[in-house]
């Protein structure tokens, strides 16, 4: 049985890979980014709880997994607040961009080897 290497990929192979297997890598770029940051503040939540001798981290589902989705959701779903003196269109993209180079920052990882 006859192994048949593949070309080495040249600058002119990238970026060339179908557009449905791109959306999974975006999808999963996301989830994974998420976990992080859901993982990342119930591990503080639980560090904090423990140094300041809490237990109300601990309450909210198992493990306290829970109170970040809580906390999310309840942010999601707060009421908007203007203060008087901001510029609006500014406090509306603020967020946007923060949140858009930190995703960019892993948009040059790459995942796999080309299909």
């Amino acid at each position: 049985m006859t192994h048949v290497l593949a070309a080495d990929p040249t600058l002119a192979s990238f970026g060339q890979d179908p557009v449905w297997i791109t959306i999974i890598k975006a999808v999963m770029l996301f989830v994974f980014l998420m976990l992080g940051v859901l993982f990342g503040v119930w591990f503080e939540r639980k560090l904090i709880s423990r140094m300041q001798n809490r237990y109300g981290p601990n309450r909210a589902g198992k493990f306290g997994l829970l109170q970040s989705v809580a906390d999310g959701l309840k942010m999601g779903l707060k009421e908007d607040l203007f203060p008087n003196t901001v510029d609006r269109v500014l406090y509306l993209l603020a967020p946007i961009i923060m949140v858009v180079p930190a995703f960019l920052a892993f948009s040059i990882v790459p995942f796999g080897p080309m299909v």
